[in-house]
This record gives C-alpha cells, sequence and structure tokens, in this order.
C-alpha cells in the first residue's frame, strides 16, 4: 500500500469486511468504510415508490402520530 489514500470496494462475510479481488492490507492499517445500500428488487422499488412520493407535509404527518402513540403509551 502506498502512503496516500486508496478506496477500495469489498463484502461483509461473517462481520467482518473483506476486501474484493484478493487486496491484501498490511496488519493494523486504519481505514474509513462507507456501506453502500443494497439494490433492490424490482417488486421492492413497486412496494416502495408511493412511499418515496410522498411529501414533506405526508411525512411529517406520520412522524406526529408517531409522537402522539409514544405519548399515548407513557
Amino acid at each position: 500500500m502506498s502512503a496516500t489514500a486508496v478506496r477500495l470496494r469489498g463484502v461483509v462475510r461473517n462481520g467482518v469486511i473483506v476486501p474484493a479481488n484478493g487486496v491484501a492490507l498490511v496488519e493494523g492499517a486504519e481505514v474509513e468504510f462507507e456501506v453502500l445500500p443494497l439494490p433492490f428488487t424490482p417488486e421492492e422499488r413497486e412496494e416502495f415508490a408511493p412511499w418515496e412520493a410522498m411529501g414533506d407535509d405526508a411525512w411529517a404527518m406520520i412522524d406526529e402520530w408517531e409522537r402522539e402513540e409514544h405519548d399515548a403509551t407513557r
């Protein structure tokens, strides 16, 4: 590895990040990582489409209902 930052990809296996393409990291190397979203199936995208189309006002109403429900159970 060089002294400059290198961007690598990998996958999680048994709770451990494994770099792709057999890249070996030096023991003790400091790393940063970003969790990328998993791709949705066409069926999942279709199911979520109405939720994604909701405006900020609708989401604010849902947040308010959840707060009211939480307060009522206290």
